[in-house]
């Protein structure tokens, strides 16, 4: 039985990328008349005939804020849905947007060859309202909005922070902070939320809850300002400010955990490399990369399918930074 002809053999014989066939195929205006001439040349020497179902061509959107160096989770994430989108002959294009196209909805992208548009992390609705305006497959990955009737994969952000707050309650603190800006993203509100659901439900003041805020309007870190008068625990809503945290507590001359607890999210780099090490709600970025890529594959097939709101719950990982409340 003769081999079958892959876009492969074509770029092996004529010394290109495969990535660039796939985009003669797809007639993209990056490829020159002259390659796109030899490739076709190529591929009718060879037998080769083309299906679109050879390969899919993703546009990734990433807001800038997300991909800063302190920055892991949508790193990771971003990697994992690279690794899962060659195991299903997808190639992914990262666009990363910077604040300033994003709030004034500059759609500074090219969907020329393109099958479909993931957004990763939550940006702001009027950006994804333009994005879904260019009638493309669009997938929301890690945030969503209720109203805007797209496909998307979340955390169980509520149910976790509901967890770690409950957690915290075990360890008998009944006061408890929680270090984020509660309407910066859906995630963040969603978490806090949990928190107060927990407070609420054990009888514990949920109307004067400690928010201490770790960024800025435009998304960028700003140094942590505690009062003087702290409650014995603190939910924070991801691991590098629960990091940041805890050294700021041991520069005031105070112990983590004995002194007051401490709970991140996502279970990155920094829970692990902190002392002590972060007890946190783990997301799976694996498994959320794998059903952000069934989703949006889904949706070039079948256009006018039933949406999807996927929510992935989360778990926790028991490390050192939670202890008994010492009074």
């Amino acid at each position: 039985m003769s081999k079958k002809i892959s876009m492969q053999d074509i770029a092996d014989r004529l010394n290109i990328s495969r990535m660039t066939v796939s985009k003669v195929f797809k007639n993209d205006s990056d490829i020159s008349a002259e390659m796109k001439e030899k490739v076709r040349l190529m591929a009718q020497e060879l037998g080769y005939k083309y299906t679109k179902n050879d390969q899919y061509s993703l546009v990734v959107l990433v807001s800038e804020v997300f991909l800063a160096e302190t920055e892991d989770f949508y790193k990771t994430l971003y990697k994992r849905l690279n690794e899962n989108a060659i195991t299903k002959n997808v190639n992914l294009l990262l666009k990363i947007v910077s604040k300033e196209d994003e709030y004034a909805h500059n759609l500074d992208i090219s969907l020329n060859g393109k099958d479909g548009v993931m957004m990763l992390g939550q940006f702001e609705k009027g950006y994804v309202e333009a994005v879904k305006n260019l009638n493309m497959p669009l997938v929301c990955v890690d945030f969503y909005y209720d109203d805007l009737e797209l496909d998307s994969i979340v955390s169980n952000n509520f149910n976790a922070g509901y967890m770690a707050a409950k957690y915290l309650i075990k360890h008998q603190h009944k006061q408890i902070g929680f270090v984020g800006n509660v309407p910066s993203t859906n995630s963040i509100v969603d978490r806090y939320l949990g928190l107060e659901k927990a407070l609420i439900e054990n009888n514990l003041d949920y109307k004067n809850v400690l928010i201490v805020n770790d960024r800025n309007e435009k998304g960028q870190m700003i140094e942590l300002v505690l009062p003087k008068e702290l409650p014995s625990a603190f939910l924070c809503n991801n691991d590098h400010i629960a990091y940041l945290l805890i050294r700021k507590l041991q520069d005031m001359g105070l112990n983590v955990p004995k002194d007051i607890s401490v709970i991140g999210f996502d279970d990155v780099v920094y829970s692990k490399i902190s002392t002590p090490k972060i007890t946190t709600m783990k997301v799976s970025r694996k498994y959320m990369a794998e059903q952000a890529m069934t989703l949006i594959l889904r949706r070039i097939k079948k256009r006018h399918a039933k949406l999807i709101n996927m929510t992935l719950e989360c778990l926790m990982v028991e490390r050192e930074s939670v202890g008994p409340f010492g009074g």
